[in-house]
């Protein structure tokens, strides 16, 4: 019989979600991380010692589900006992999470795409043109102002991502035309979610997928990872991401067990 516990820190899961992490074949979305920490998180007892845990947020959308592989065999008659007591009622999966992904086709009553995930990708190069004398560096203090007045709500802690050398910046002579953000998804592992935002009145003209690819190319050449990802139904997005490199070939799938 199994037991569930509630824990209050993410802290407590910490060790289990380090194993849960580097057990997936890629790293999650930035995003999702800063879901996860928002959650209510639950550690699995069996055989009187904590096998597994899972994430839950307010609206009870299942987002991690991890098990250690000596009680993988019990999967389904847990995952079956957390769904009857009510814990979770849908589940956010990625498609590369294979033991979540066949729980939840296991037990789903409705399914559908609603993110692409691009973890793969091709060197190709992406010129500018129209433009003079571009720029694609690190950003500085000096430049917050601009790319505040410019994006809105886009980053979380613009001045501390700003020192900790995660923005980056394209200008045509002194006019900020986009800025970027390469983040550390997870501590331990060298994958950056990678994103950017173009200033209104010069999108569409190429800008986001020079951005992208400088991105892209700037991991590469410090030996990390780029990922990112998009909403499904942002064929925009899609379009850029492809247009600098990326491939998708996994999915974020919603699942409704009701």
């Amino acid at each position: 019989m199994i037991r569930v516990k509630k824990v209050e820190y993410i802290e407590l899961i910490e060790e289990q979600r380090e194993v849960y992490m580097r057990s997936l074949p890629f790293a999650q979305e930035e995003y999702l991380e800063q879901i996860v920490n928002r959650c209510d998180y639950y550690k699995i007892e069996l055989k009187s010692k904590t096998q597994g845990y899972f994430c839950v947020d307010k609206d009870k959308v299942l987002y991690e589900f991890y098990l250690n592989d000596e009680v993988v065999t019990f999967a389904q008659d847990i995952f079956k006992t957390l769904l009857e007591e009510e814990y979770f009622i849908a589940a956010e999966c990625k498609s590369f999470d294979y033991l979540l992904m066949s729980l939840c086709l296991d037990f789903n009553k409705k399914a559908f795409c609603s993110g692409y995930l691009f973890r793969n990708f091709v060197n190709v190069k992406n010129s500018l043109n129209g433009f003079k004398n571009i720029c694609f560096r690190l950003a500085n203090l000096k430049d917050k102002e601009k790319i505040s007045d410019m994006s809105e709500d886009f980053f979380e802690n613009l001045e501390e991502q700003i020192l900790t050398e995660e923005i980056f910046v394209l200008y045509s002579d002194e006019i900020l035309l986009a800025a970027g953000v390469a983040q550390k998804v997870f501590r331990s592992m060298d994958y950056y979610d990678i994103g950017m935002i173009v200033k209104k009145e010069y999108r569409n003209r190429g800008i986001g997928t020079y951005i992208i690819t400088k991105l892209r190319e700037n991991c590469c050449a410090h030996n990390v990872v780029p990922i990112c990802g998009c909403w499904y139904y942002n064929h925009a997005s899609k379009r850029t991401l492809e247009k600098a490199g990326f491939i998708s070939k996994h999915r974020i799938i919603t699942f409704n067990f009701k």
